[in-house]
């Protein structure tokens, strides 16, 4: 018997999105991510929805940059601490399959930890979070000591400007090592235009919702000075680019000349801060 998932607000089940890119990738006879796990998971639930071939494409592409920048990261310092923001039923420490010294929280509200317990096994070393981003009481238990990243698969863009603020003056107060954080960014665009994506009106985001977004990445370094800009990546620019189809492929090397238009596709922002000084 499948698990619903009708109990979800519309913003829980943009994780609907993100699983089925992945799921229906992983069908495909040359994926760009082959997550098969996604793909069983996909089986488990019974939220069926429908994506175009362009957003399957996106989820595995941004799910693969993101991949490389944690894999990179806990290769360099193997007692990382890795946290993930809205985690929904994002299946990235099976991918990456990180050494037993890396600690992983996956962080979500109530019912998607409670629906992603029923569907995904837990792993060892992994540590389930069942709590609002808003709520700091939930990183007493995550250690602060130790090189931390923090990996956002599109929740920061769903929540205000307000919110972002306090997310992440209370992540650079709490990894007192220091580390860095990476997430998918929007454009003030893109963000506007969030309530009228039919991908995201599929699953009950309404008209006229308004996301979070920026055009120039340093704008979160306003948000946090303790914040300094590292990289973006653009989707056009990614690996996975190669294997893209024409006429995908002749779009992709137009947008990754033209950064401006890119960023209203995949983009990838990396930011590190400092061990903090007592």
């Amino acid at each position: 018997m499948t698990v619903p998932v009708d109990h979800l607000t519309p913003v829980e089940k943009t994780l609907l999105i993100t699983l089925t890119g992945r799921a229906l990738d992983a069908r495909t006879k040359r994926p760009l991510l082959g997550d098969r796990l996604a793909d069983t998971v996909c089986g488990r639930i019974d939220g069926d929805i429908k994506l175009s071939g362009t957003v399957r494409i996106a989820v595995a592409v941004r799910s693969g940059m993101l991949d490389r920048i944690v894999a990179g990261f806990i290769a360099a310092r193997p007692n990382a601490v890795v946290v993930e923001l809205g985690c929904g039923l994002e299946t990235r420490m099976q991918r990456l399959s990180p050494p037993a010294t890396v600690a992983w929280y996956d962080v979500d509200l109530d019912d998607v930890i409670a629906l992603r317990r029923r569907v995904i096994p837990e792993l060892h070393r992994s540590h389930l979070v069942a709590a609002s981003l808003t709520d700091e009481g939930w990183l007493d238990g995550v250690p602060r000591d130790r090189p931390v990243i923090v990996v956002a698969d599109g929740v920061l863009g769903f929540l205000t400007e307000a919110d972002n603020r306090r997310i992440l003056g209370a992540l650079t107060d709490h990894f007192t090592a220091g580390g860095e954080l990476v997430f998918n960014a929007y454009t003030p665009i893109v963000a506007r235009l969030m309530g009228s994506l039919g991908v995201l009106r599929s699953v009950g985001i309404p008209r006229g919702y308004r996301g979070f977004g920026f055009d120039d990445p340093h704008v979160v370094e306003w948000l946090n000075p303790r914040l300094t800009f590292v990289e973006e990546q653009l989707g056009a620019q990614a690996p996975e680019a190669a294997q893209f189809r024409w006429p995908t492929r002749i779009i992709a090397k137009l947008f990754a000349r033209w950064r401006a238009q890119g960023r209203r596709g995949v983009w990838i922002v990396r930011y590190r801060f400092s061990e903090s000084r007592p």
